[in-house]
This record gives C-alpha cells, structure tokens and sequence, in this order.
C-alpha cells in the first residue's frame, strides 16, 4: 500500500463537503449577494470536532451584509517545527451563477456525475478548500505529526479584490511573518503541471457616457451616448498597441485591455439613448504603471467627448499595481516543487498570470507565495465542476509538503 492511499478512501469525504458548501450562496454584496458568513458557520461547526489544536475567528466589519462582518476561519495543526508555518489558503466566495438557462443543472446544488461535482464554487475554490482538509484528515486519522505547523485559512472577498479579505488583514493583523510558506490554490491547469509566482496589475475601469435622449427619428435634437460608447470602445483598442511588451512567464505573454458590461437606459427601438455604461477590464504586465495606463484612458476618452460632444465620468473599480514575482527559489516553490514530483513525477514549470488572487497581496508585503492545483478552469462559466480525481491527488500534494516533500 502506498504512503498517501488512504487518501483514496476519502472520496466520500470530498462529495459531502463539496454538497455542503454549493448549497450555501456565499456571494459578495457588490455581486447582489449577502456574504460568506453562512459558509464559515458550516466550517465552523464541521470542523469543531476534528482535533485543531486551535480555531480562530477574524472579522472585518461590513454594514453591508445582513451579519454585519465579513468572517475569515483559521484552524491550526502544530507540526514538529514549531516555529515555522505552513499556510494554506482558500477562499470561501463565490461569483453568481450568471445566466441560469446555460446550467444543466441547480447551480447551488452540487450534482455528482462519474468523476465531476456540478455546481457554482465547486472549482472555484472549493476543490482546493477540500482537498486541504482531506490532506488533514488523512494527517488526523493516521496520527502522524506534520513537519511544519499547519495553518488553513478559509478567508472572504476574494472574487472583488479581497477589501474585506485578506488585504485587510494583512493591514489589521499581524499574523504572518516573513518565513512562512505560503500556498494559494486557486490556479491551475488540467495537468496539475504549472506553479503560479507572478500577476499581472489589475485596473477595472467604468465609464459613464452621458449624451441627451432624443426620438429615434430625430437625431439632431439628440447626443447619441451608444455611439460615443462604441467609438469610445473601439479607440480604447488602442492601448494594445501602445503597451505591447511580452512577457513568455506569463499565460498570455501581453497586457490585455478588454471591454467587458455594457448597460444602457433604452430598450426601445426608436429613442436615442442619452446614457450607458461601459466597462474595462485591464492586466496589465508588472512593467508598466498603473498610472501611464490610466493617464492614457483619460486621454482616449476626452478624444471621444471633443469628437460626440457627450460627457464621460470615469470610475476606478479595482486599481492593484502588481508586486515582484515570488523568488523561483523559494522555500515554499522547491516544497511544491518537490511534492509534484514526488506524487506525479512532473517537473513543475513556473508562470504568471492575469487573474488576481491573494497571493498577490502577500507579495506586496515582501512574503513569498505561490499557487497551485490542478483544475479543468471551468470557474465563473455555467456548469462549473470539480472533479473528485484531481481532490483527492491534489490532497496528496498538499500532504507531502505538510510532510516536508521529503
């Protein structure tokens, strides 16, 4: 019998938990939801019994929610060394379902076919909430003492820039130090092959245009806002051009400036609509400021209030300014490193990405962090799934560097 096959006998384990959590909407309020509080309870309660040598609760006020705080669950294994900590951690939000009609089945309810669970945070993140709580079951009921003292984190608001999330506490709390190893699985690919060290800078841009409604019929007593909005959309294509560095460490090597909601005031056919909304998703590579950036867009869209004659309000929904990459040879990469090639035999290769994640916070503070899984990337789309294959092998990783990937 292998070292980690018990961690096979677990699969009930993984669907149960998996069941659990889909039911509870832990969706953030910017997003229409009420939070994650529900969520944390369940943990909470789940977890009461296991044998944690310690629970903690972190609350960050918001008047938002119906629970008023924003809660963050750590539970804690002591390892052999003490003094030097391993950290895994998960986020416990989740996106809406989005268009329901896409959906074979009940997003909120996890439905198991063969060897994928269906249903809204199963991937994201779920799978890897999961399977480092199986990596400490298989510790807890094999009585082996971890190497490092194991910290799992269940942490919220990580879907809309973790303001209430980990940046607060990293800001509010001092609980990490700078030896820590700390672990993030929410990336991946289906190979489980990837170790993510770098991120791309995050600015989330909405711009509203205002123009004047008029009849359809008579546009000369009308400033068309759609217009504008498709004009100003078009010239935004621009910055492509102008910031168009590569970068091969990366998922895709170049900055990406993509417009992404579009709301408008008519759903008539005959009125000339005198708002809308547009939205612009940038990620950008860690070799350009923020700011260049945003100086650019301000300049694109006064170039379209001069030629239409609207007026463009812009609003900053995400502005995070990438930090340096976590050092290739840091202590918790060589861990992971070694771990995969202990369970898969892989030779792990390091990337950035352009999706935003916590470990991008940590990095501004100087601590090294590093992510991965392996997941099929089904998050934020309609049948999102996790598959209980990868859990569970997933689980193995994690135990091995809980072990010390010896």
């Amino acid at each position: 019998m292998g070292k980690y096959d018990y961690i096979d006998t677990l699969k009930n384990l993984v669907i149960d938990l998996q069941k659990n959590l889909t039911k509870i909407k832990a969706i953030n309020p910017e997003n229409g939801g009420d939070g994650e509080y529900n969520k944390f309870l369940f943990l909470k309660n789940y977890l009461s019994n296991w044998g944690f040598d310690n629970m903690e609760e972190i609350f960050v006020p918001d008047e938002r929610v119906s629970s008023k705080v924003r809660p963050t669950l750590i539970v804690t294994l002591n390892g052999k060394e003490k003094d030097r900590r391993l950290w895994i951690i998960t986020h416990t939000d989740v996106v809406p379902e989005g268009e329901i009609k896409l959906w074979d089945t009940d997003p909120f309810e996890a439905v198991v076919k063969d060897d994928k669970i269906y249903g809204r945070g199963t991937e994201d993140n779920q799978q890897s909430l999961v399977s480092s709580l199986v990596a400490v079951k298989f510790l807890l009921d094999n009585k082996i003492i971890p190497q490092f003292s194991l910290k799992l984190m269940f942490v919220a608001d990580e879907e809309v820039g973790s303001g209430y999330g980990i940046d607060w506490i990293l800001k509010n709390k001092n609980i990490f130090n700078k030896n820590d190893l700390i672990l993030t699985p929410d990336v991946g690919d289906p190979e489980g092959n990837s170790i993510e060290i770098a991120e791309k800078s995050i600015l989330w841009v909405t711009f509203k245009i205002n123009g004047k409604q008029s009849h359809g019929s008579r546009p000369d007593k009308g400033i068309n806002a759609a217009r504008a909005s498709s004009y100003l959309c078009v010239r935004l294509d621009e910055l492509y051009k102008i910031y168009d560095e590569k970068n091969t460490l990366f998922d895709i090597p170049y900055s990406t400036f993509e417009p992404t909601k579009r709301i408008g005031t008519v759903t008539n056919m005959n009125t000339i609509p005198g708002e809308e909304t547009l939205g612009l998703d940038c990620r950008i590579l860690p070799c350009y400021k923020i700011e260049e950036v945003l100086t650019k867009i301000q300049s694109i869209a006064a170039s379209v209030e001069k030629d239409f004659g609207v007026k463009i309000e812009i609003s900053i929904q995400q502005r995070l300014q990438a930090a340096p990459p976590t050092d290739k040879d840091a202590p918790v990469v060589k861990l992971l490193q070694k771990a995969i090639k202990n369970i898969h035999n892989k030779e792990a290769k390091l990337i950035g990405i352009g999706g935003g994640t916590v470990a991008a916070y940590f990095r501004m503070e100087g601590i090294q962090a590093a992510l991965w899984s392996t997941v099929d990337n089904t998050m934020h789309s309609p049948n999102e799934y996790s598959s209980i294959k990868s859990t569970l092998s997933d689980a193995k990783v994690f135990a091995d560097i809980m072990l010390g990937a010896d």
